[in-house]
């Protein structure tokens, strides 16, 4: 159905179907952090109406995802609430499913929410907070996280300190994982305090730290690099068996949020705008847009989700999609 509400919209994450659709997930300004309620929303420029949306109350939707559809399968766009309840949707039907331990709900390990749900050579991971990873088998969801996880009780008071002094303790110490991606047997995840870790196929290794700034994304880029961004502008490449180097790190004062590669080119998606990494230098584009959370490439044109507006770009023109309902 077609939305037509008063409130305004805030687009959150999102992910490319393809060069004509996109899929999102929105929030509505006037609530309250704690009363989460996710609005999801197909995009369809061919189509006359456009917007179409299903809403999942109480959900607090952080990431999507749209593996790639086998011939003849029908398509199926994922959604990942931070308590690790996924949505599966497709014309044929929506079914929900969670990841037992995930989020702070009576019946979890407590570990806390999950940021990032990725699809990586025909299975599903997710990742996020005390350093969650898991990976969908054929039923379940398992834990996929050995040497990782933090499963020590949150928060432990001593004699020695008082409990706000815990607290503030627990959380310098807590790893949240934000991303996750790589092959099967070279995947990569990145986190707080320069966090990242590399699995061979066999077992997690921890990288050397080159940075303080949390990492937020990454992506392996056609040529097999790997491509890392974060705060305060930090960008790092590399691989795991060749080290990472550091390209930028406060040069800019902006929070780098997503990366995509588009026409041999590396783009970033950042809390100020867009930017291009021009021979190894990163350059701001000229585009006005604010809190771009997602930045991907598909069937030929390159997608960006800004939280006002939905951006795509063919090589020699941007195009501004405003949401209806603001």
């Amino acid at each position: 159905m077609t939305s037509k509400q008063p409130q305004t919209l805030i687009m959150n994450t999102g992910s490319a179907i393809d060069r004509d659709m996109y899929y999102m997930s929105c929030s509505f300004t006037d609530r309250a952090l704690d009363e989460p309620y996710s609005r999801l929303f197909f995009y369809q420029d061919k189509n006359k109406d456009k917007w179409f949306y299903h809403d999942q109350p109480d959900w607090h939707v952080v990431s999507t995802c749209f593996p790639p559809p086998t011939l003849g399968a029908t398509r199926k766009i994922y959604a990942l609430s931070e308590e690790g309840h996924i949505e599966c949707f497709s014309r044929d039907a929506i079914s929900v499913e969670k990841i037992q331990d995930a989020g702070l709900d009576p019946s979890s390990k407590m570990y806390g929410y999950v940021h990032k749900l990725k699809y990586i050579d025909g299975q599903m991971y997710s990742c996020g907070h005390r350093g969650q990873i898991y990976r969908k088998n054929e039923s379940t969801w398992e834990h996929f996280d050995d040497h990782i996880l933090q499963k020590n009780k949150l928060i432990t008071e001593t004699p020695d300190m008082n409990f706000m002094e815990s607290i503030k303790l627990s959380l310098d110490e807590t790893l949240d994982l934000y991303d996750i991606d790589g092959s099967r047997d070279d995947i990569y995840v990145v986190g707080t305090d320069g966090f990242l870790a590399n699995h061979d196929g066999i077992q997690w290794h921890k990288l050397p730290r080159l940075t303080a700034a949390d990492l937020h994304c990454l992506y392996i880029s056609s040529s097999g690099l790997v491509w890392i961004a974060g705060s305060q502008g930090t960008v790092l490449s590399g691989n795991a068996r060749l080290g990472f180097k550091v390209l930028a790190r406060k040069k800019i004062d902006t929070d780098l949020y997503s990366l995509t590669e588009f026409q041999n080119n590396i783009y970033i998606g950042a809390s100020d705008g867009i930017y291009k990494i021009i021979d190894t230098k990163i350059e701001k584009l000229d585009i006005l847009a604010k809190e771009v959370s997602c930045i991907e490439s598909k069937d030929g044109v390159m997608w960006a989700l800004s939280a006002e507006k939905l951006l795509r770009f063919d090589g020699c023109r941007w195009e501004e999609f405003t949401h209806i309902d603001n």
